[in-house]
């Protein structure tokens, strides 16, 4: 079963052409393709058996093709040998960067606290193949004040004790790449807005209270006279 990669430039892009045995280059041998993509994705040429791709193929729209050959006499079209099937596998390259499907994110979290929220990206790339969907977090901004697990794209604080008496609402910019992060990677990135709520960490402050020491705290009447308490 062949396996051919990603065609960039159609009609530059040729498989390995097909040969009969009884083919003895007399021009008396015409062959064949049918099949899945046959005369519209793979076109044969029916003298000398080479077949040519037509546009670029993707892996994420269809993985491969199964095709049926032929050598028939040109001028009776008697096949010369049976049909054979061949399957053309579709190597994936990497052409889609990562997505974040459920963003942008919101989170709401005690001030003071650690762990602020996971996101998740996704990237349609084979897993299997390479590094292409292989994806590493970063933060973008948001520093000094979070941090983000490039493996598994837990936020976090990275200041201990945040207040959010000094600030109450961050927004914080998480990039995924692909190709694990390397040069040539494709990148997507999301936004998460990190509200801080309140915790009782502030204690009760009572005014400043008026002291009176001495003299008399009688009540006074109209002319200034101290009046006593009522028995």
């Amino acid at each position: 079963e062949p396996s051919y990669p990603l065609c960039p430039f159609p009609l530059l892009c040729f498989l390995p052409p097909l040969h009969s045995d009884v083919d003895r280059g007399e021009g008396q041998t015409k062959y064949l393709l049918t099949g899945e993509g046959a005369g519209t994705v793979f076109v044969i040429d029916e003298a000398t058996g080479n077949i040519h791709v037509t546009k670029s193929l993707d892996r994420e729209e269809k993985a491969q093709y199964v095709l049926l050959a032929q050598a028939v006499d040109r001028a009776s079209n008697r096949p010369l040998e049976p049909p054979s099937e061949f399957i053309i596998k579709v190597q994936d390259i990497n052409d889609n960067p990562p997505v974040f499907p459920l963003g942008p994110y919101h989170a709401t979290v005690p001030e003071m606290s650690n762990v602020v929220i996971q996101v998740t990206a996704q990237d349609a790339d084979d897993p299997s193949y390479g590094n292409s969907a292989k994806l590493v977090y970063t933060v973008l901004d948001g520093l000094p004040f979070f941090s983000v697990d490039p493996q598994t794209g837990v936020v976090r604080t990275a200041i201990p004790n945040m207040d959010r008496e000094t600030q109450e609402v961050f927004l914080v910019v998480i990039q995924a790449k692909d190709m694990g992060g390397h040069m040539g990677g494709l990148s997507g990135s999301t936004t998460v807005t990190v509200t801080l709520s309140d915790v009782n960490d502030n204690p009760p402050k009572f005014p400043q209270s008026k002291v009176f020491s001495g003299g008399d705290c009688r009540a006074r009447g109209p002319g200034g006279q101290a009046s006593s308490p009522r028995p």
